[in-house]
């Protein structure tokens, strides 16, 4: 949702109380100099037009005073619009307010000189399209050399946009362009959250307003019930956690109308089926009342399979830690929660503006140096490109955190997402490579398909002709595939072959799956009430959706493992704290050398407990040559965690099965 601001005091004349917003500034944010603040507004009140630069100059600066900036930088906020309008030279800032001042505001302006961003059907004049470069360079080169200078430049873009409804549609429709392709993305890789999302709405309202005011006009409708209901259940929440004497503070909070529009984009669904609109935050003081509340969470609330990422343990590119999960609400519906300690959610509103309010060296701290590193990077890409791209194209994959650049044999270059695997690749070259991929060798070695490449490998898939698309290539791990464009072509193959072979695939899929935790098969009404839980309307299209991938197999088995997990919870004694159950599965391959090695470095990496491992050579039973038997012996919470190690163990070399024997052991 867009920001609603503050209005600026004014006094018995109607003219802006610049006094009484410098005390009221001054006593919300400690960085804050009233009387610097009081004397630079009067300098800007004396000059033509001064309630015109006093209006938008001080607009930016209370919102760079809310990004916690230095007081240089919330000067140089205040004095930017006069100097833009060239009512202040630059002399005149340097003389009054000194070089940082002058040097920010400087920063500022020389990215002003012509549109960063013109997205437009017509290709543009060679001489336009290498101002609009260079414009885009002096952004990304000032950034490097003082971060403060982006951060500005981002708010000053809030704050234009914020008073562009007043403007021409032609004017309104290009500076949401630049918002949506240039500044939404460098606020969200410089973590600054809060303007990323009113950017990112700002934009969606100036380009697609008729979408933009249905969603806005349909969550005024509901906002009291809503805002009534994540109140009530944050109110459950910290009564819950102070019941397990944790301290926490919890609040409720709205997703923002764009990302409800790409969520109603990207699966097609309307805005009644939006699920994780609710969402509350939990904000505790250490590291270990993190784990501890998510603990209270899953142990109240029914977990949604797949929907938990701690980025805590792993975090984002951009140095965002947080734990996210989704549960059943008290009320039966979908609700996100958040966890994070205080200081984690300092760095996740402010990103690397929360910087400049840490003791010490902020460039010692290794999330700001990633920033940073990430920002030298783009623009070394921004000189090896030469201008050979497009503009837009080369604007949007330089911008975007989830990008890197692969090469094909012959050294032409591939963009891809973070974290893409060479299947990607395959299906971004052609679709028939992709269908008929077999291997991958990067950098003239040999690789599984999974492994995620880096920037600047080299890539060359190996294809046979007969060769189709595997179903197991559509399964959260191993994540064989990380875009959009494999994953949709490997699903339309698969669904090409009809619902009825489909249908027996999903349910040998399921019935394998039983097999390999040693568990009964679901009964027709069990399958019944599992269609249900992944909303499909019948157990025929349940096993087709398996079938097909459209449902990974990991998702159905994790639901139907609950009942034999709780059925375990029920035996444990009552009040105690009960360790894992241990498991035994039993690997059969190859008697091949490494095996056991192997098998022992994916365990390790991994993290499982293992209790116990055991290794002997037996012969096969229809021909005289032996085969390998590995006995393992772990801990694990629930059984989806031994099926998900089953399947990794499944796909080191050489195994032919891997399966649980029997019940826990003792």
């Amino acid at each position: 949702m867009v920001q609603v601001t503050e209005a600026l005091p004014q006094d018995s004349q109607g003219l802006i109380d610049y006094r009484s917003w410098a005390d009221r500034l001054s006593a919300r944010y400690s960085g804050c100099r009233s009387d610097q603040l009081i004397r630079a507004c009067e300098e800007i009140a004396s000059l033509p037009d001064g309630q015109k630069l006093l209006e938008r100059g001080l607009g930016l600066a209370e919102l760079v005073a809310s990004l916690t900036l230095d007081p240089d930088a919330l000067l140089a906020a205040v004095l930017y619009r006069a100097r833009r309008e060239k009512a202040l030279n630059a002399e005149q800032i340097r003389d009054a307010w000194g070089d940082a001042v002058a040097s920010l505001v400087e920063g500022v302006e020389s990215m002003a000189t012509a549109s960063l961003l013109e997205l437009s059907n017509a290709p543009l004049l060679a001489s336009e399209k290498q101002d609009q470069v260079e414009n885009v360079k002096r952004l990304l080169i000032s950034m490097v050399d003082d971060a403060r200078v982006a951060v500005i430049k981002i708010a000053e873009r809030v704050v234009v946009l914020r008073q562009a409804k007043h403007d021409d549609e032609a004017r309104r429709r290009r500076l949401g362009r630049e918002a949506r392709f240039v500044f939404a993305p460098l606020a969200g890789r410089l973590g600054i959250w809060h303007l990323k999302w009113e950017l990112e709405d700002l934009a969606l309202r100036y380009l697609e307003p008729d979408v933009y005011s249905d969603i806005a006009r349909q969550l005024d409708g509901r906002r009291v019930e809503r805002e009534a209901q994540v109140a009530d259940i944050a109110a459950q929440l910290k009564s819950l956690l102070a019941g397990h004497g944790i301290k926490a503070e919890v609040t409720g909070r709205a997703k923002h109308i764009y990302s409800i529009w790409r969520k109603m984009q990207s699966k097609n669904v309307s805005l009644d089926e939006v699920y994780d609109m609710r969402a509350v935050r939990i904000l505790v003081n250490d590291l270990a009342a993190c784990y501890a509340s998510l603990g209270v969470v899953h142990n109240h609330f029914k977990h949604v399979p797949m929907e938990f990422d701690d980025y805590i343990a792993a975090p984002k590119d951009n140095g965002y830690r947080s734990i996210h999960t989704a549960v059943i609400g008290p009320d039966g519906k979908t609700l996100e929660v958040q966890i994070r300690t205080r200081e984690m959610h300092q760095e996740a509103e402010l990103g690397v503006c929360a910087h400049w309010g840490y003791k010490g060296d902020a460039l010692a701290d290794q999330s700001y140096g990633a920033k940073m590193e990430w920002l030298r990077q783009v623009v070394e890409w921004h000189d090896a490109l030469g201008g050979q791209r497009g503009l837009s194209e080369e604007l949007q994959a330089n911008f975007n955190e989830e990008h890197i650049f692969v090469y094909t044999p012959k050294g032409h270059v591939i963009d891809l997402v973070a974290g893409a695997t060479p299947l990607d690749f395959a299906y971004r070259v052609h679709t028939h490579v992709g269908h008929r991929c077999v291997g991958a060798n990067v950098d003239g070695e040999p690789a599984p398909l999974d492994q995620p490449l880096r920037n600047g490998q080299r890539v060359q898939i190996l294809t046979e002709s007969s060769h189709t698309p595997e179903r197991r290539w559509l399964e959260p791990q191993p994540a064989f595939v990380r875009t959009s464009r494999a994953r949709s072509k490997i699903l339309s193959w698969l669904r090409a072959r009809g619902p009825e072979a489909n249908e027996a695939e999903g349910l040998r899929l399921l019935h394998g799956a039983c097999h390999d935790l040693a568990l009964e098969d679901p009964a027709e009404a069990e399958l019944s009430a599992l269609a249900s839980r992944l909303r499909a309307e019948s157990t025929s299209e349940l096993l087709q959706r398996v079938g097909c991938g459209d449902i990974p197999l990991e998702y159905a088995v994790a639901i139907w493992c609950e009942r034999f997990d709780q059925a375990q919870t029920q035996l444990d004694l009552p009040g105690a704290d009960a360790a894992p159950p241990t498991h035994r599965v039993v690997l059969l391959g190859d008697d091949r050398e490494g095996l056991l090695l192997d098998t022992s470095a994916l365990l390790s990496h991994l993290g499982v407990s293992l209790r116990g491992l055991q290794g002997r050579v037996v012969p096969a039973d229809a021909v005289q040559t032996t085969r390998a038997e590995i006995t393992l012996d772990f801990a694990a919470p629930g059984l989806i965690d031994v099926y998900r190690l089953l399947v990794r163990l499944a796909a080191i070399e050489g195994v032919h099965t891997a399966v649980r024997v029997g019940l826990d052991i003792e």
